[in-house]
């Protein structure tokens, strides 16, 4: 029998008063801030270098409608394709932002309207917007994952292999999923990322690709990791939800694939 380690993380990095509206500052706003400085870190840099065409203002802009569209969509995400029924009949908790509770999938939507409205009025390509959120978006999902992992919520499925952990919630000791994803869905994909942006020309002969094949790569990875996870909603058919969408994912991005490599678009962002 292995002596299997027990999750005892504080999901705060402060606590409040109790008195006071929130509870404190959580680990998981932590990692949305510092994905949100490295992004301004990121876009300043690519400028400096000559590689990225917005300037100071579009940058700051660009930064906001991502930002607000990663939220809304996300947390719409997690209504809608996750607990409808729950938020159906507590409404008023769907602002409730600060106990969590937010999907990737839905957050890539509500990111890809974002890139639409800013695309529009600057006069740039919406898919070479997509290329630039990238690898953000990725070093935003490991450190989301790490941060789910810190909460000790979306957990795995009970298993005996020596690094299984007992989470708060459930005395059995379990896969620590959320660090399979912070490593698959984040990290690996963020460095492929850096590397394509390095070495690859297609960003400017053909803007969306790495947006496309990360949406394929993404959608694969998390179906697969998806069988670790123990599922945090009914079962669409013999699926968890993030496996069910993700097929989608994977389907849209094929198909984005074919669309920019035969109709490449104007108006890249990348100089």
């Amino acid at each position: 029998m292995f002596a299997y380690w027990v999750h005892n993380l504080d999901p705060f990095l402060v606590k409040f008063p109790p008195s006071w509206f929130i509870q404190g500052i959580r680990w998981y706003g932590v990692a949305y801030l510092a994905a949100f400085i490295f992004a301004a870190w990121f876009l300043k840099y690519e400028h400096i270098c000559g590689r990225l065409k917005l300037n100071g203002t579009q940058q700051q802009n660009f930064l906001f409608a991502v930002f607000c569209g990663m939220l809304l969509g996300g947390r719409l995400g997690y209504v809608l394709f996750y607990k409808f029924d729950y938020y159906l009949k507590r409404p008023l908790e769907i602002f409730a932002v600060w106990e969590g509770g937010m999907a990737s999938h839905g957050g890539l939507i509500g990111i890809f309207f974002a890139l639409l409205v800013f695309g529009h009025r600057y006069h740039y390509s919406v898919f070479s917007l997509a290329d630039l959120t990238i690898p953000v978006g990725t070093l935003g999902i490991f450190l989301g994952r790490c941060a789910n992992f810190i909460n000790g919520e979306l957990y795995g499925t009970v298993t005996d292999v020596p690094w299984a952990v007992i989470f708060p919630n459930s005395p059995l000791p379990r896969h620590p999923s959320q660090l399979y994803e912070a490593v698959g869905e984040g990290l690996l994909l963020l460095l492929w990322s850096m590397h394509f942006l390095r070495k690859n020309t297609h960003l400017k002969t053909h803007p969306g690709l790495l947006a496309s094949r990360f949406l394929i790569y993404y959608g694969l990875i998390r179906h697969i990791l998806e069988i670790f996870r123990e599922p945090d909603a009914e079962l669409i058919g013999c699926f968890s939800r993030g496996q069910f969408y993700s097929i989608f994912m994977v389907l849209v991005g094929i198909g984005c694939c074919f669309y920019v490599k035969k109709y490449p678009e104007k108006g890249g962002v990348f100089g």
